[in-house]
C-alpha cells in the first residue's frame, strides 16, 4: 500500500500563490471587454470562462486554468495579434509567474 499523500496547502495559506492567481483574474476580466470592443469575441470568449478558477479554484483546477490561458498565446494564432502588445504581454508574464509558482510548489510537494 502506498502511504497516502499530503493534499496541497489550501490557497489561502499560500499568499504569493493566490496573489498571482488573482493577478491573471484581474487582467482577464479587464481584457474581455476589450476584446470585445476589438472585434475579438473569440479571445474573450476563450479566457473570460477561465477566471473563476483564477479566483477560487483549488490547485487543480487553477493550473488547467493556467495552462488555458497560457494556450492563448501560440506561436501561429495569438491573442496578441488582436490585443495591445504591453497588456497582452503583461498578461502573458503574469501566466508564466503564475506557472512557475505551481511547479515550484509541486516539486516542494505542497
Amino acid at each position: 500500500m502506498t502511504p497516502r499523500r499530503e493534499r496541497a496547502a489550501p490557497r489561502w495559506q499560500d499568499p504569493e500563490l493566490d496573489e498571482a492567481a488573482l493577478d491573471v483574474a484581474r487582467r482577464i476580466r479587464e481584457a474581455v471587454p476589450l476584446l470585445r470592443g476589438r472585434q475579438a469575441p473569440r479571445w474573450a470568449d476563450w479566457l473570460e470562462p477561465l477566471v473563476p478558477a483564477f479566483e477560487d479554484g483549488d490547485r487543480e483546477a487553477l493550473q488547467a486554468a493556467a495552462a488555458g490561458a497560457r494556450a492563448a498565446f501560440g506561436v501561429q494564432d495569438s491573442v496578441r495579434d488582436v490585443w495591445v502588445e504591453d497588456d497582452a504581454v503583461a498578461l502573458r508574464d503574469a501566466i508564466d509567474r503564475l506557472r512557475r509558482l505551481l511547479a515550484a510548489r509541486a516539486a516542494m510537494g505542497s
